[in-house]
């Protein structure tokens, strides 16, 4: 007798959650929904302006490794049109200085990679601060349980109806740029 008092309470509260849900809209029914976090990073207000700035500066570091490679392949062509006319010890000496040489442009373009990538993530900090906080926001004020990222490897197949990337972006674009991306 119990359990089946128990089982038609378990029915009567999903009928009424049922109910309940049947009265929301079909993306607050499922509580879930996503946006494409990589569409919105690339629309954000001040994305392209940070874009642009990180494109510059990668050109100048690119262009200094450039110029050393220039450098060390010009040693090497001179080492090679002399190679037969230096002393032994003038090959191994040229030899050390063009693998020194060598090393010293594979630190520094390790190093000017490693640059490149820390000003990268300070130019888009900022502008991945404000879509997380405008998701949050927009999670919060229509009540839905999660937003997943459509960006990211786990989500497989959704319904398009719960796609909201495209009023997450209204919101951040109504905000305008965020603060300066230049240095």
């Amino acid at each position: 007798m119990r359990r089946i008092s128990f089982v038609m309470a378990a029915v009567l509260m999903l009928g009424t959650a049922a109910s309940l849900v049947a009265q929301t809209s079909p993306a607050n029914a499922a509580g879930f929904v996503y946006v494409n976090t990589q569409r919105l990073l690339e629309s954000a207000p001040g994305a392209v302006d940070a874009q642009e700035t990180w494109n510059r500066e990668l050109v100048q570091m690119q262009e200094e490794v450039r110029l050393k490679r220039v450098e060390l392949d010009s040693l090497l062509a001179d080492y090679r049109r002399q190679e037969t006319m230096l002393s032994e010890t003038a090959r191994q000496t040229r030899q050390q200085e063009m693998a020194e040489k060598n090393q010293v442009l594979q630190q520094r373009t390790l190093e000017l990679e490693d640059q490149a990538n820390q000003r990268r993530q300070q130019l888009l900090q900022p502008i991945l601060e404000r879509v997380q906080a405008e998701i949050e926001n927009f999670r919060a004020e229509r009540g839905f349980t999660m937003v997943f990222d459509a960006s990211a490897a786990g989500l497989i197949a959704a319904d398009p109806t719960l796609d909201v990337t495209d009023q997450v972006l209204a919101r951040l674009q109504a905000q305008g740029p965020a603060s300066s991306t230049q240095p």
